[in-house]
């Protein structure tokens, strides 16, 4: 994709000093409109259904408030409703805002037997193709699945975006750099914040390269297949990028091991032990 957008679009593509590495980023001069998915689904309650998916937008909004202490503020709608191009087959994506509100989402879908695999057959196959690990491993991981589910037939998944109050950290507060990729044995220590994107788990335990062993602090997903997956006291394996971070604002240096990096594509992984 990089290498792509250099030839088409290099402007797209910058050297990000927090991470140390390019990435693509669209300039803000770019940027012609913004949808806002709050708006978006207040909208769409407004004028109401428009279609099939639309009304079963409405409907698990709905269901989802009934059961619950949450309000349709608490909620958002992304992905194709949003941006009015879906259609008879597409999903329905949801934001919740707020990490309380979120894992009363999570409780509330599972209790209506929301949450899970439309086929657990091709969600393993799904697992198998994208990581190297055993069936076993996939069958573990996909039994833990906590952000997408299906509701009347149609599938859906759950993002969790932290209210203004919860933002703690600025840019630039925290430098990653790239040590190399290692595995890693660690046991959860605070999975609050692993419903965000990056999915953040607090950890502890190692991971060796060249001889020498790095304590890991944090385990950090940006492959959302680990979205609100594990819980504080689980032990995994993990393979990724082992990062080394600066945390200008305390003073302190610890280890990351960061899962969804360009350089592990195809070998990273994530298992229960």
């Amino acid at each position: 994709m990089l290498d792509y957008l250099k030839k088409v679009h290099p402007e797209f593509v910058r050297y990000d000093p927090v991470i140390g590495a390019e990435m693509s980023s669209v300039p803000i001069e770019f940027i012609k409109k913004h949808y806002n998915c709050l708006e978006g689904l207040r909208e769409l309650l407004k004028r109401g259904p428009r279609d099939r998916l639309e009304g079963l937008t409405i409907a698990f909004v709905g269901e989802l408030c009934d059961h619950g202490d949450l309000h349709e503020d608490d909620l958002g709608i992304t992905g194709s409703i949003l941006l009015k191009m879906h259609h008879e087959r597409s999903d329905i994506d949801l934001i919740v805002y707020g990490r309380r509100e979120f894992w009363k989402a999570v409780e509330i879908l599972g209790e209506l037997g929301y949450l899970g695999v439309r086929s657990r057959e091709q969600a393993l196959r799904d697992m198998l193709r994208r990581y190297p690990i055993a069936s076993s491993d996939a069958s573990n991981l996909v039994d833990r699945i906590r952000c997408r589910g299906v509701y009347r037939g149609v599938k859906f998944s759950i993002h969790g975006v932290r209210k203004s109050e919860e933002i703690s950290e600025k840019y630039f507060d925290k430098i990653y750099r790239r040590i190399g990729l290692a595995r890693a044995i660690l046991e959860v220590d605070d999975a609050s914040d692993s419903c965000f994107n990056p999915a953040i788990y607090r950890v502890h335990g190692s991971a060796e390269i060249g001889g020498r062993e790095y304590h890991v602090e944090q385990l950090m997903c940006y492959d959302l297949t680990f979205s609100a997956m594990f819980e504080r006291g689980d032990r995994i394996e993990a393979y990724g990028k082992l990062e080394s971070v600066v945390d200008r604002v305390h003073g302190k240096r610890f280890y990351s091991l960061l899962i969804g990096s360009v350089e592990a594509a195809g070998k990273e992984y994530v298992r229960l032990i």
